[in-house]
């Protein structure tokens, strides 16, 4: 009897650590869904654009790292993904056509295999909503680059892939800054049962920007200005 007790005794310590001490590192999934905005042409040295432009469907999917701070006030987010940005066009070349040009809305889509890190910071909340805002930089691989050219009468898709895009020296492009607010959860966002199982989620608001420096690089990708919601689930 003496014997379990100190046994008990001697194990407490390490119980009370081990439910305080809070898991540092996670892996995490997540995808990001929105919209971008063209603001410079692939290879072009000038912001003004060939066409008329049009906002462009935008996504991406990635798989990573979070680690929590020591203190717990931020955390550092590394991740590998998948991301694809486009815009629509007017105005495409069109010979049927009576004016030479198609009425209909033409989509060039980048796809990109990228790399981020994001650093975030807890700030004060509300409502017990653990907030959070956020920056990171993210560099992309060009995958391949796809035209659904829409004319009057047909419709037509152009794929390039990356070593033509490149010219075989490489399609990296300029980097793209991510900026980011939103909130932490220990549940899930749409759940009611008070004793579900505990699992962190992260849903925030995206602001992403493709950088050219001092317009000196001209990337062989469009740049995009995006806004997104991203949906980070937590392991």
């Amino acid at each position: 009897m003496i014997k379990n007790i100190s046994l008990i005794l001697l194990l407490i310590p390490t119980m009370l650590f081990a439910q305080e001490k809070k898991k540092r590192t996670s892996l995490f999934v997540g995808t990001s869904q929105g919209i971008t905005f063209m603001n410079k042409e692939a290879r072009s040295n000038t912001y003004k654009s060939t066409f008329s432009t049009t906002p462009g469907y935008a996504y991406s999917y990635n798989l990573g790292l979070s680690i929590r701070s020591k203190r717990e006030k931020g955390f550092s987010d590394i991740s590998l993904g998948y991301r694809s940005n486009s815009n629509g066009f007017k105005g495409a070349i069109d010979p049927k056509s009576p004016s030479g040009k198609s009425s209909k809305i033409s989509y060039d889509r980048f796809n990109f295999l990228s790399l981020e890190y994001r650093y975030s910071r807890y700030v004060p909340t509300f409502k017990n909503l653990k907030t959070f805002f956020g920056a990171g930089i993210q560099f992309g691989y060009i995958l391949n680059r796809k035209v659904n050219l829409k004319l009057e009468d047909s419709k037509t898709k152009i794929v390039t892939k990356a070593k033509n895009i490149s010219e075989n020296f490489g399609a990296n492009t300029s980097p793209t800054f991510v900026f980011s607010y939103g909130a932490e959860f220990d549940k899930w966002i749409f759940s009611s049962n008070e004793n579900s199982k505990k699992i962190y989620q992260r849903l925030s608001f995206d602001i992403s920007y493709d950088w050219y420096a001092f317009n000196i690089i001209n990337s062989p990708s469009s740049a995009y200005l995006g806004l997104a919601i991203n949906y980070k689930v937590l392991f």
